[in-house]
């Protein structure tokens, strides 16, 4: 998969999820407070496509294959990913109003754990999914000649 589509998914798939997660988190705050109204700032549609987009941009990391990063061991590259993108997250959620006190991070924390492991799985989908459709492309120019 090249770069542009691999920013182009992921930025997709982390907006929409952050964006579902908050609009569930502001739903049982709705249900569960006497607020009569859901109100969010103008600016919450782009901060959260920003978001998805220097999550996505991060994720490069993970698949270049000239990163000096390519001698560290999988696992501990996935895990240091995990936490730079928390971070990225977690910063954006602050600068943008996401949450303004700590006990507000912690649903923001749970919709960012969900929404990497759904990022992760559907990315390795369509990296398969491309593989396939590659080699299937090879064996039916082989069986030409």
């Amino acid at each position: 998969m090249n770069r542009c589509k691999l920013i182009f998914n992921q930025t997709l798939m982390i907006s929409t999820a952050i964006l579902f997660g908050l609009g569930i988190e502001e739903l049982i705050e709705y249900i569960f407070s006497a607020d009569e109204m859901i109100r969010w700032q103008w600016y919450i549609p782009l901060s959260v496509i920003l978001t998805g987009f220097l999550c996505a941009l991060a994720s490069l990391v993970l698949v270049d294959e000239e990163s000096s990063l390519k001698q560290i061991n999988m696992k501990l590259r996935i895990f240091l990913h995990f936490l730079a993108l928390f971070g990225v997250v977690a910063g954006c959620g602050y600068l943008f109003n996401w949450y303004s006190k700590i006990s507000q991070l912690i649903p923001i924390t749970i919709i960012y754990v969900l929404t990497y492991g759904f990022v992760w799985i559907s990315t390795l989908w369509i990296f398969k999914s491309d593989e396939k459709k590659i080699n299937e492309a090879i064996k039916d120019i082989q069986d030409m000649e």
